[in-house]
């Protein structure tokens, strides 16, 4: 099984394209409320697992002083080319996130977006170093893989193997055959366990959402009243029926 890094590598020219239509759109929307909902002052980011840049990018539009931390040479190539034809000032860094090169203490907000926390290969690790890096009080924002879609898809497709092994806390494996070749790891996370897991780490679990619960949706009608969808999947997204159903959990830790 290969690296997360490399499978984003590989499809880092088409990747941005690969997430425009409705349901993406609607997802984004919801995490950018939910961003909104924690992230009051302006202050100094850390957006580890940055990717192509799009959380960096939108918060250095807020005018916060970001820094964006990739695996993928490839991904932080087209991050730079879209910082610099959108005249951000952002700096980033090539490194891993279990050994983060700054200082200790020196960052008001880290992010940790597009399931990073499931893709590590130690998860604790990296929310060492995000407490690390973090002020007192700081904010670590992130999203994970729920283990409550993977059990529900492994069940109803009869995948009862994958099924044990996903709920004795082995990693699945996943991947997207239709753009590259290579299958990586993941850990999905019941909404149970995060509480624990950042108790652990330094943190307090001061928010936890769903991420688009109500799915399916109908990709035509969506499109034309996405705004109407937000709302509602905002409404209802801290309650516990709807962390059971989405693909994706929202959480905030703050550091003790």
């Amino acid at each position: 099984m290969r690296e997360s890094w490399e499978y984003y590598s590989e499809i880092a020219s088409r990747y941005d394209y690969m997430y425009e239509e409705p349901y993406w759109n609607l997802y984004h929307r919801i995490v950018e409320r939910l961003l909104e909902d924690h992230v009051k002052t302006i202050g100094r980011t850390l957006d580890i697992g940055t990717g192509t840049g799009r959380w960096a990018l939108y918060l250095a539009e807020k005018a916060h002083e970001v820094v964006g931390v990739d695996l993928s040479q490839e991904m932080l190539s087209v991050a730079s080319m879209k910082a610099g034809l959108a005249d951000l000032k952002i700096d980033f860094v090539h490194s891993n996130a279990e050994r983060l090169p700054f200082e200790k203490e020196c960052f008001d907000y880290v992010l940790a977006m597009g399931d990073l926390l499931s893709y590590a290969k130690n998860t604790s690790e990296v929310l060492a170093e995000c407490q690390r890096v973090l002020k007192r009080g700081g904010l670590l924002l992130a999203t994970v893989d729920n283990a409550w879609a993977f059990l529900h898809d492994f069940l109803s497709r009869g995948e009862y193997s994958m099924a044990k092994r996903l709920v004795e806390k082995d990693k699945i494996p996943i991947g997207d055959s239709s753009v590259s070749s290579i299958v990586f790891a993941t850990k999905p996370f019941f909404p149970e366990e995060i509480g624990h897991l950042l108790n652990m780490n330094g943190f307090d679990l001061i928010d936890i959402s769903s991420v688009v619960a109500f799915y399916p949706y109908d990709e035509q009608a969506l499109a034309a009243k996405i705004d109407s969808a937000v709302d509602w999947e905002l409404k209802y997204c801290r309650n516990r029926e709807t962390l059971a159903r989405s693909e994706h959990l929202f959480l905030c830790g703050k550091k003790r």
